[in-house]
């Protein structure tokens, strides 16, 4: 059985999701002591094979120049990581890439598995748009796809169907997971559904809506993974946690 976390941890600024808590902008650069660890013993309870982070810094001075994926990797026994920072190399965008904070701002898959076969996609649109791919041996190879997806819908959209030829060219078993960004609900995803044959497992968490966001009172369901079906998913679970304004999705599955 393979455990896997896919997290978006806000860069370990600790805001839980009420609106005045957003005006504390000094948390950008100066977050809380000692977050990154409270988040660590909580996934140590959940003993995760596969951690992917959305919303993590590098190296910046918010993290005291602390890469918090080698952070994650080293405190959970890990073996292997991928991150990738997550703006463009070409285009106006990719100015983000030399201003301080920003241009420490990831994504990232941490393994207790060998990765292989990593290759970065960047959505033609939109300011968050680069797509992880990354084969892992569990001992079965997979392949992950870590996405954050943008907050305008009409972006959302065309991005949703840039993931949909994306997830056809691969072969081998998906999981497709991140932050989506889908403030408009999950139906923002069943043409993603239908045309790849990805299935939504969130029907085997105890409550009937698996709402992930703000994490103080979740009414929104943001954050996914979704699975092809060689893989067979035992347990789907939105975990409590208040470190982030998003709450992490947990799943423990099987590859046929």
């Amino acid at each position: 059985m393979v455990k896997l976390v896919c997290y978006n941890i806000e860069y370990c600024e600790g805001i839980q999701g009420k609106w005045y808590q957003y005006l504390k902008f000094w948390r950008i650069f100066f977050p809380p002591k000692g977050l990154d660890q409270k988040i660590v013993d909580a996934l140590k309870k959940n003993k995760p094979d596969i951690l992917a982070l959305v919303e993590v810094d590098t190296g910046s001075i918010r993290s005291r120049k602390k890469n918090e994926v080698q952070f994650f990797e080293h405190e959970l026994g890990m073996k292997d990581f991928v991150e990738k920072i997550k703006y463009p190399l070409k285009g106006w965008l990719k100015f983000l890439r030399f201003i301080p904070i920003l241009r420490k701002q990831a994504n990232a898959i941490i393994s207790k598995y060998k990765i292989s076969h990593v290759k970065y996609h960047m959505l033609n649109e939109g300011t968050k748009r680069v797509v992880i791919e990354a084969t892992i041996h569990c001992p079965k190879a997979i392949t992950l796809l870590l996405v954050h997806l943008a907050l305008g819908r009409k972006t959302r959209k065309k991005q949703l169907n840039e993931l949909i030829k994306i997830v056809n060219n691969i072969k081998k078993p998906v999981v497709l997971m991140g932050d989506f960004n889908t403030f408009n609900g999950a139906t923002e995803i069943k043409k993603l559904l239908k045309k790849t044959n990805l299935k939504d497992n969130a029907k085997l968490h105890h409550h009937s809506i698996c709402s992930t966001q703000p994490s103080i009172k979740p009414k929104r369901r943001l954050d996914y993974v979704l699975t092809s079906k060689k893989i067979k998913v035992k347990r789907y679970e939105v975990l409590k946690y208040p470190f982030s304004d998003h709450m992490p999705v947990f799943v423990e599955f099987v590859v046929k």
